[in-house]
């Protein structure tokens, strides 16, 4: 290998490197050879850089004029040349750090400080914490992946349809965690549906427990209830989901459906605002919405529960909702209910 010094004026980065370099990383390699140098060459073709293109960046903002450059043997193919960029790129992206190892090395320096090796104090709090909770993110076989023998939540049908909705509009941001044996902690219900999907890798966080570790049934349970502690207003969801529905025209994979949105917003709006099923199907805009014109109301008030009933019986009519408070809304004669999941109520 012959390392010749050239002209950086000389050299051009490759358009087609697979590797972008984000101002983070520019920053870091520019200190890396501010403090210690050029300690390797680049690689390049006809003063093309193949392997190196970072390091061109850093110089050229550090106003060096020359670069140790290693020249691509004159009898390789270009074809064989696009695979040595790729694999030298890949190849330290396979290599892991020894946690205990680099915190060790990290406390000891002196004379340097850690932005110069490429590190900040938030990094090293991150690093100091992962000693202590490791984990790491890769992609595994999905059938590699074991159900929770513990796991005590059904997935139905419904839900994994949202769910394969979800997937295929945003991939994959819901946790699938697992335990050092690739036992689920977290995430049976995403497992079940990218089965369903065909699908047969996806991104798992891995944690160094065994899966009956009490850590590891506190991810168990923890996944699954901490969110049922949260107070949700509803009003406020069923205008984001309205949003929603206003511009993408539906709004699969929220767990909600039109018919459910529209019950969400009879049940969260007084009759002075939402006063009938039509009215909550008409805010959400529901095709099949067709306003009753002309309607005529009567109020008829009762001293109990029974002599309602006992009316209603008289006159056939079946009450929409009596086991929720004092207030009914009937049609008389009766017609058929557009939206039996939502629930009546008034301002009286």
């Amino acid at each position: 290998m012959k390392i010749v010094k050239k002209e950086i004026k000389l050299l051009q980065e490759d358009s087609n490197n697979v590797r972008k370099h984000n101002q983070a990383n520019i920053e870091a390699i520019t200190k890396s050879l501010k403090n210690f140098g050029q300690q390797k060459p680049i690689v390049i073709k006809d003063n093309v850089v193949i392997a190196g293109n970072g390091t061109l960046q850093a110089s050229k903002i550090l106003g060096w004029e020359y670069i140790d450059t290693v020249e691509i043997p004159s009898d390789w193919t270009e074809e064989k040349i696009r695979a040595y960029a790729i694999a030298d790129n890949k190849t330290h992206d396979l290599s892991d750090w020894d946690n205990d190892l680099l915190l060790e090395s990290l406390n000891s320096l002196n004379e340097f400080e850690l932005d110069v090796v490429g590190f900040d104090e938030k990094e090293l709090d991150d690093l100091i914490e992962f000693q202590d909770k490791p984990f790491k993110t890769i992609r595994i076989d999905v059938d590699d992946l074991k159900e929770h023998p513990k796991n005590y939540q059904e997935h139905p049908d419904k839900q994994l349809e949202e769910i394969i909705a979800s997937i295929e509009d945003h991939g994959f941001y819901r946790n699938i965690v697992i335990a050092k044996d690739n036992t689920i902690l977290a995430g049976h219900g995403v497992v079940l549906a990218v089965k369903k999907m065909g699908r047969t890798r996806v991104p798992v966080i891995k944690l160094n427990i065994d899966p009956n570790d009490t850590k590891a049934l506190r991810v168990l349970t923890s996944d699954n209830e901490i969110s049922n502690s949260a107070k949700v207003d509803d009003r406020a969801l069923s205008e984001l989901l309205k949003e929603i529905l206003e511009i993408d025209g539906d709004i699969k994979g929220t767990g909600f459906d039109e018919d459910q949105l529209s019950a969400l917003v009879f049940t969260t709006r007084p009759a002075s605002e939402i006063g009938t099923h039509d009215t909550a199907n008409e805010w959400v805009g529901m095709d099949d919405f067709k306003p009753y014109e002309d309607e005529f109301k009567l109020v008829v008030r009762f001293e109990n529960q029974f002599d309602k009933e006992e009316l209603m019986e008289k006159i056939g009519v079946t009450l929409v909702n009596k086991e929720f408070g004092k207030t009914s809304s009937i049609w008389y004669p009766e017609r058929p209910r557009e939206n039996p999941s939502a629930i009546f109520f008034d301002e009286q």
